[in-house]
């Protein structure tokens, strides 16, 4: 066994449950399924971190369940790694997608660290 020490480690983790895409919404929300399209919310959060240079320190990781669900939303499990509690949360990943990316960098990001 050998200790690493990676990036992520100072800032945290994101934890998007990958089930409640694949499996979850098609069978309990189709309308939401239809909405969705192949819209990916670890993905785009993903994306958007490293647009705003975030990724690296902090990391979004698909999960499996989490035993939180809610009906046509996705659950987000934030795991920071400056003392604060991890938060779970379920979110429309359309429609509160910028508000989640702004949770996220306000509890993980370059500006949390540099305080």
């Amino acid at each position: 066994m050998q200790p690493v020490n990676p990036k992520w480690l100072e800032s945290g983790l994101v934890l998007v449950c990958e089930r409640c895409f694949k499996e979850r919404i098609p069978e309990e929300a189709p309308d939401v399924a239809e909405r969705l399209g192949d819209f990916n919310l670890r993905d785009w959060l993903k994306s958007e971190l490293k647009e705003n240079g975030e990724w690296g320190p902090i990391r979004v990781i698909a999960t499996t369940c989490m035993d939180v669900c809610g009906k046509g939303k996705v659950t987000v499990c934030l795991d920071p790694k400056n003392g604060e509690p991890a938060q779970v949360l379920v979110v429309d990943p359309l429609d509160e997608r910028d508000k989640l990316y702004v949770t996220i960098v306000d509890s993980m990001g370059q500006k949390t660290r540099s305080q």
